[in-house]
């Protein structure tokens, strides 16, 4: 007999289906009990042979369809019972005792079925239900272990996985079959637990939180993860099973790498050049304050300043948990960005040695703002631009007023930046790689402060590149406080 039929006919295969009919224990009942009718008349000589057996069979039935489709399969096939059973008192021609007898017989049989049908069909309803809510339950538990933004490994108590989401893949690497034992022992030994998290939980039912790991990976590329397993308990205390989650702390290991190195770096080769520096103009404009030299203290002053600018841009840089704390501070104020954009221009100019820095003026702008954030903004990227410029080529400065914003653009036709990088240049300390792993000079921090900077006014800030063909940075400012 063909399989689904079997499967069909079976009333465990039934287990946890809720859906009950009422159409298949009327027309099987209805069948059977004919059948029984043509092996009484048909095959038997004596049908009164058979009649002891009636009763066994509606035991069979009421029984067989109450577990397989509950109270309504039982309850359908109890009222067809009667029926059939007053349908032999008629064919087989009772007589007046024969007939009491009968009735009384089916009344009380009939009220016996129903008992049965009831309680067996409400407790395969109720195991149904059970069945129904753990795999709904099991079906909720998957979806959000899918969801999870960490990886998640969950095995049996002999440390083979049964469950795991698509987030444990991405971070290995690779898909990890069901069925993958986690090794528990090593040359009949007890595993070394601090070798695996999961091993650990298993074998000594406590959990383990923060183990780190290094993955490497066949493109010679570290992961660098953190891994925390629990042990599953029954009722009894016994380890049944372990969870184990993964996080991928890479980018947080290469963000803290960059900062401790920018801090090295900034530390050293920033404050010690700048205070030498405030030194010895010091020194020269103590030296020619009684010479009557105007041009020269005019230029040291003018370089005072300059140095002063440099020193507080510098202690931004290094204080840069001001911007993560929201603790910088902003002195805003009406100005004209025009003669802002003029103003650093004629500056950078002279820094300038291969490129031609054109301004291309679309209208004069007011805006509001602190306008020494809003210089540092602008150095920055003209700035960058010259050195991201090595070739001879113009760099373009344009600012146009467009839907009640401000818009400073910065074009260059530099080397570019290719489309994976593009997203992460204003993230803290991220340096652009060329196509040979090299970092250029710098930081990595002006496009980050650039960023928070503009943040902190309700402005945006964003790029145009190609690779090869160069960059346009674009920052907008509203125009109202």
């Amino acid at each position: 007999m063909d399989k689904k039929i079997l499967a069909y006919l079976n009333p465990i295969s039934h287990l946890g289906d809720t859906h009950y009919s009422f159409l298949f224990p009327f027309l099987l009942t209805i069948f059977i009990y004919a059948l029984f009718e043509v092996l009484a008349y048909f095959i038997s000589m004596d049908p009164s042979a058979y009649g002891v057996y009636v009763i066994s069979l509606s035991a069979v039935l009421i029984t067989y369809f109450s577990f397989r489709d509950g109270i309504k399969g039982g309850f359908t096939a109890t009222v067809i019972t009667p029926g059939y059973y007053f349908y032999i008192m008629y064919s087989r021609h009772y007589t007046q005792a024969q007939l009491t007898s009968g009735i009384e017989t089916t009344i009380i049989l009939s009220i016996l079925y129903l008992i049965l049908s009831t309680i067996i069909g409400g407790l395969k309803q109720k195991i149904d239900n059970l069945i129904e809510q753990e795999a709904d339950e099991k079906r909720r538990l998957q979806t959000i272990i899918q969801q999870l933004p960490v990886g998640v490994l969950i095995t049996d108590s002999k440390g083979t996985i049964i469950q795991g989401n698509k987030k444990i893949n991405a971070i290995m690497g690779t898909k990890l079959p069901i069925s993958l034992k986690i090794p528990l022992t090593q040359n009949g030994k007890l595993a070394n637990p601090s070798q695996s998290p999961l091993s650990q939980a298993l074998i000594t039912g406590k959990p383990v939180v923060g183990k780190e790991f290094v993955l490497e990976k066949e493109d010679e590329k570290k992961t660098y993860i953190q891994v925390s397993a629990a042990p599953i308990l029954n009722r009894h205390g016994r380890v049944i099973a372990a969870a184990e989650i993964v996080h991928d702390v890479t980018a947080q290991k290469e963000l803290e790498q960059r900062k401790d190195d920018f801090v090295n770096m900034a530390s050293h080769e920033l404050k010690t050049p700048i205070t030498s520096m405030k030194l010895y103009i010091e020194s020269l404009l103590n030296r020619i304050k009684n010479y009557n030299d105007p041009r020269s203290k005019k230029t040291l002053h003018s370089i005072k300043e300059q140095t002063q600018k440099l020193q507080k841009l510098v202690s931004d840089l290094l204080d840069v948990s001001r911007l993560q704390t929201g603790k910088l501070t902003f002195n805003k104020e009406k100005f004209n960005l025009d003669r802002l954009l003029k103003e650093v221009i004629n500056e950078l100019r002279g820094t300038a040695k291969k490129q031609k820095i054109n301004y291309l003026k679309r209208s004069s702008v007011i805006i509001y703002a602190d306008r020494f954030r809003i210089y540092q903004i602008i150095t920055n990227l003209i700035t960058n631009a010259i050195k991201y410029s090595s070739n001879e080529g113009d760099i373009n400065i344009g600012l146009r007023k467009l839907n009640g914003k401000a818009t400073v653009s910065v074009q260059d036709f530099g080397i570019g930046i290719a489309k994976d990088q593009q997203k992460r240049i204003f993230d803290r300390l991220y340096q652009v790689n060329d196509d040979m792993g090299k970092t250029f000079p710098g930081f990595g921090m002006g496009l980050y402060i650039s960023k928070e900077i503009i943040k902190r006014h309700r402005g945006n800030i964003w790029v145009y590149s190609e690779k090869g063909k160069g960059s346009t940075f674009y920052f907008s400012l509203p125009l109202k406080k």
